[in-house]
């Protein structure tokens, strides 16, 4: 399955649900939905969910000091460093979220949870009313959610964050289309930032940054430490996790 919006719907569909998250005191009803587990980041390209990788540590928990970019022969091989599927040890993280569209600034927690190919994203208003608790099995995304959400709530895109920002590189690359993702380091700080494909033919200075994610961390922090500061410039947004 995947998510069909035009270039001018996905910046929209993004500040959308980003809006509807946190600016109700949500309480009451809430239903179960299937999503889509393939999100549009810009004109021809998308991001398909990945399986839970096997060790999040080796992969994940490195400096990205040293640039690096995708391997052509690797790209369309959705497969590839996905054969030992599934967390080694379950985990679980705390996190504080603020999310910043436009001019207009939210925040909500949220609990991370892995365990076996399960990943599990519960999110709560400041006050701990629930908002939603989305689940990704490593085939399909399910979002039991408030009905005050509505239907502009689109929790594929929250997941494919998530994924975007832990995920082992190699992993996020074997499930990126029409995109590429280069490593490294942003004015000193470890970051990753993805481009679209059609302005990497010619690689211009003019290249057209969809997302950027920088990791400020301790030397000897885990990834899962790091302050994490996410901007999408097309869509003016920006999400910060800080963990709790």
């Amino acid at each position: 399955m995947h998510l069909s919006l035009n270039a001018k719907g996905r910046p929209k569909a993004i500040a959308t649900f980003s809006l509807l998250l946190i600016n109700l005191g949500l309480m009451g009803c809430s239903e179960l939905l299937y999503r889509q587990t393939c999100v549009g980041l810009a004109k021809d390209m998308r991001y398909c969910l990945a399986p839970l990788p096997h060790d999040f540590g080796p992969a994940t928990d490195k400096p990205l000091t040293k640039p690096q970019a995708n391997n052509p022969k690797i790209q369309g091989n959705s497969q590839q460093g996905d054969s030992k599927a599934g967390v080694s040890s379950p985990q679980s993280f705390s996190q504080k979220v603020s999310i910043k569209v436009g001019d207009n600034t939210h925040e909500l927690l949220t609990q991370l949870e892995l365990e076996g190919e399960r990943m599990t994203l519960v999110g709560l208003a400041p006050l701990g009313q629930a908002l939603f608790t989305l689940v990704y099995d490593g085939n399909t995304l399910s979002s039991e959610q408030s009905l005050l959400l509505g239907d502009e709530f689109k929790a594929e895109y929250l997941m494919a964050m998530m994924q975007l920002i832990y995920w082992p590189e190699q992993s996020i690359k074997s499930h990126l289309e029409g995109g590429e993702l280069v490593t490294g380091l942003c004015d000193t700080i470890p970051c990753r930032q993805f481009y679209s494909q059609d302005t990497l033919i010619s690689r211009s200075d003019s290249q057209t940054q969809v997302i950027q994610i920088r990791y400020q961390q301790q030397t000897d922090d885990a990834l899962w430490q790091a302050h994490i500061n996410l901007t999408m410039p097309q869509a003016k947004f920006e999400l910060e996790i800080q963990p709790i």
